[in-house]
C-alpha cells in the first residue's frame, strides 16, 4: 500500500514538473519557427500563426496531462481553454524570450508611429487650437494631443492628455479614459519612463484576451530591464463557471427538445385513439441526461 502510494506520489510530481517546463520549450520551438522562417521572407503574423497550428500538436499530450477531471465532458473543455491560454499566452512571453519575435513587434508599433509622422501637418495642429480655443473639453485636449504626438511634440502631448483627463466627468472609469491612458503610456515610453508606462499598462488591462495591452505592457518592461518573470498576470477564466454556463445551456436545449418529444408522442397517442395519453409520462430528467450526453 505505502509503495502504491509512493508510486502515485511521484507520479503527480512527475506530471505537474513536466507541465511547467513544456511551456517553456514551447516558447523556444515557436522561436526557432520564427528565426527560420525570417531567414525567408519578411515576419508577418501570419508566419506566426503558422508556427503556432505546427507546434501545438506536439504538445497536446502534455497539456492534456496537467488536467485532472474525472469527467470527459469536462476534461476536454478544460483542454481547450488550456490551449487557448497557451496560444495567448505566448503573444507577449515571446517579446520576452525570442529576439525575432519582439524585433517583429517593436517594428510594426514603431512603423505606425513613424508613417502618422511623416504624414502630420502644423496646418493640422492649428485646427485644434481652434477647437480647444472655442470648446475647451476632454475630447478638444485629446484630439489636439494625437496630433501633438504625431508631429513629436511629446511634452506638449502629455500636457494635453493630463488636461483631458482633468476635464473629463468620467477620468475614474478605466474604460472611458483607455485611449487616453494607452496615448499617455506611449509618451512616457517615448521619455523613457518606462516604470511609469507599466503601471498605466497595468491599469488599463482587462485580462487575457486583452492581447494589445499585454504586448506593449511586455515591449516596454523588456526595454526597462525586465524578464519573463514580469509579464502581466493574463486574466484567469474560471473554467469551472464557464463549464457550468455550458453545462446550462446545453440542459436548456435538452429541455426545449424533451418537451418538444413529449408533446408529440401525445399528439401522435391522440390521433391513434382519440384520447390524450395519461397512463404513463415521459422520464424528462432521463430525457435531459440522453441530449446532455449527446451535446457533450
Amino acid at each position: 500500500m505505502k509503495h502504491t502510494i509512493t508510486v502515485l506520489m511521484t507520479l503527480s510530481i512527475f506530471l505537474i514538473v513536466n507541465a511547467q517546463s513544456y511551456k517553456s520549450e514551447f516558447r523556444a520551438e515557436i522561436c526557432t519557427c520564427l528565426e527560420e522562417e525570417s531567414l525567408k521572407r519578411t515576419l508577418t503574423d501570419n508566419a506566426f500563426k503558422a508556427c503556432l497550428r505546427e507546434t501545438l500538436p506536439k504538445y497536446a499530450t502534455q497539456i492534456d496531462a496537467q488536467i485532472v477531471e474525472e469527467d470527459i465532458d469536462k476534461k476536454f473543455y478544460k483542454g481547450q481553454l488550456a490551449r487557448k491560454d497557451l496560444l495567448v499566452a505566448m503573444q507577449s512571453e515571446l517579446i520576452y524570450s525570442c529576439d525575432v519575435y519582439y524585433d517583429h513587434i517593436y517594428f510594426i508599433r514603431n512603423s505606425k508611429k513613424l508613417i502618422a509622422r511623416e504624414n502630420a501637418k502644423e496646418s493640422d495642429l492649428e485646427k485644434y487650437d481652434q477647437m480647444v480655443a472655442l470648446r475647451p473639453n476632454a475630447m478638444a485636449y485629446f484630439m489636439r494631443a494625437k496630433v501633438q504626438f504625431n508631429l513629436g511634440n511629446i511634452k506638449e502631448t502629455e500636457a494635453d492628455i493630463n488636461k483631458s483627463l482633468e476635464l473629463n466627468t468620467n477620468k475614474d472609469n478605466v474604460k472611458s479614459t483607455r485611449h487616453e491612458l494607452l496615448l499617455l503610456a506611449w509618451v512616457y515610453e517615448e521619455q523613457e519612463r518606462y516604470a511609469e508606462a507599466i503601471a498605466l499598462y497595468d491599469k488599463i488591462y482587462f485580462g487575457d484576451l486583452d492581447t494589445q495591452v499585454a504586448q506593449l505592457r511586455a515591449l516596454a518592461d523588456r526595454k526597462n530591464g525586465g524578464t519573463i518573470a514580469n509579464i502581466a498576470k493574463t486574466g484567469v477564466i474560471e473554467a469551472e463557471k464557464e463549464i457550468e454556463t455550458s453545462t446550462r445551456r446545453r440542459e436548456r436545449r435538452g429541455n426545449a427538445s424533451s418537451k418538444e418529444i413529449e408533446n408529440k408522442t401525445l399528439e401522435l397517442n391522440r390521433s391513434k385513439t382519440g384520447q390524450p395519453q395519461v397512463e404513463e409520462k415521459t422520464d424528462s430528467s432521463t430525457l435531459r441526461k440522453l441530449f446532455k450526453m449527446g451535446n457533450g
